[in-house]
């Protein structure tokens, strides 16, 4: 067998229809991490002419002129097959020597196990494929829970229907009704061009502030769009302020009728305690309204569309996923990410895609744990959660990598103690 650079055309036909396809083995990705100093490889490994298996290698130079190397969510070869992964990987780490490596880090987008929404384990079905890493000789880091390592090792997806209707049909009835509520709240979602990618990034800005994490520029993003267009979407999502007002103002109208139709109907008949009850619900009812009309009517002179959530999508194999959003909190009460997901759902069932990925979560599930916020809406959707191997790396020179692990530990205590 031989290992090649293979074209891009030929990579990306190969590694978007692998069985452990994702947006991080496409020369996209590359392309992408290139701008920001890394090095990218396009590996192709043939028996003869049949491609038997590819990666996408990144390489960055760091201590003594050597260089780290990382196939991110690699290798896209049948992990199962010991003989070939073996192969593979002789191939693969005599690249990596040749080329002044002194490591190689891998984290296979290959499945573990597989969990109901609740957590309770449904599959065992990667044991052979991570004894197999470990039989080449990779260290593991270790089965981790949260998100320590580069890439996470727990995933959320659900399965979509044939139809957005019966899709819709199996997500939990209060996922339904928040649907719902983000339309009736004039909740709207508009699809961005590369050109409006600052609008994208704005409202991820406004989030970074309110939770403290790092985001890119958004000249980063627009590179982003330029290599993975087609795999890509940007949305925003909106308070239409007109349709806002003009909902609370009608539903106002119809409970004010109500009301008064029923203090008609207790001036003819005894009043018992039920038309009672009934009286008070809706005095209970006109006051929330009043409240919400005078926030519309504030929020309209704010201007005619105000920006509360963005997404960005992927779309690589047989999956959607929603790979970065952010949502600003003072407009949680009116369910942008409900509406955002609605329309990653409705795309990805545009392309005949087989699921929708909710992308990391943590694998502790405890309502009290520090990352049980990312999960709780994720749950209505009545997902399945998928276990992946984990990260493994591969030793080349022992000396280099014991230096290259103590000064990454210098280097994120610093970051610790600034932050």
């Amino acid at each position: 067998m031989k290992l090649i650079e293979l074209e891009e055309k030929i990579f990306d036909n190969y590694a978007s229809n692998h069985e452990y396809a994702s947006i991080y083995e496409l020369s996209g990705w590359g392309k992408l991490k290139e701008s920001t100093g890394w090095k990218y490889y396009l590996l192709g490994l043939y028996d003869g002419s049949n491609l038997k298996g590819v990666t996408l290698l990144l390489s960055k130079k760091t201590l003594l002129g050597k260089n780290l190397f990382y196939s991110p969510r690699g290798y896209l070869v049948d992990a199962i097959d010991y003989n070939l992964l073996s192969e593979f990987h002789k191939h693969i780490i005599d690249f990596v020597k040749s080329h002044k490596g002194f490591m190689l880090k891998v984290d296979p987008n290959v499945i573990y196990k597989i969990y109901d929404k609740d957590g309770v384990e449904t599959s065992f079905v990667g044991k052979d494929a991570f004894d197999n890493y470990l039989k080449l000789g990779f260290k593991h880091f270790g089965f981790n829970k949260d998100f320590e390592t580069l890439q996470p090792r727990y995933l959320c997806r659900f399965k979509l229907s044939d139809t957005y209707a019966n899709t819709l049909n199996s997500f939990s009835k209060s996922t339904r009704k928040n649907i719902e509520k983000a339309e009736e709240m004039g909740v709207r979602v508009r699809k961005l061009d590369v050109s409006e990618t600052s609008v994208f990034t704005d409202v991820l800005k406004k989030t970074a502030q309110e939770k403290d994490f790092v985001i890119r520029p958004t000249s980063y993003y627009e590179k982003m769009y330029e290599y993975l267009k087609d795999k890509m979407s940007l949305y925003v999502t909106y308070i239409d302020t007109e349709i806002f007002y003009n909902n609370i103002l009608n539903e106002q109208k119809n409970v004010d009728k109500e009301y008064e139709d029923l203090k008609v109907l207790m001036t003819k008949i005894n009043v018992g305690d039920k038309l009672k009850k009934q009286e008070q619900d809706l005095i209970n009812k006109k006051e929330k309204l009043s409240k919400e009309l005078e926030l519309a009517k504030n929020l309209k002179e704010k201007g005619k569309e105000i920006n509360i959530g963005a997404l960005m999508s992927l779309f690589t194999g047989n999956e959607g996923t929603t790979f970065m959003s952010g949502t600003l909190s003072e407009y949680k009460e009116f369910y942008p990410k409900y509406a955002y997901y609605n329309e990653h759902i409705k795309e990805s069932l545009d392309r005949g895609l087989k699921y929708v990925n909710f992308y990391g979560i943590s694998g502790n599930l405890d309502k009290n744990s520090k990352y049980y916020g990312i999960y709780e809406i994720k749950k209505g959707y009545n997902p399945e959660i998928t276990e992946l191997l984990g990260e493994f790396d591969f030793i080349v020179n022992s000396f280099i990598y014991r230096l290259y692990k103590i000064s990454l530990k210098i280097y994120k205590l610093k970051k610790k103690i600034i932050k």
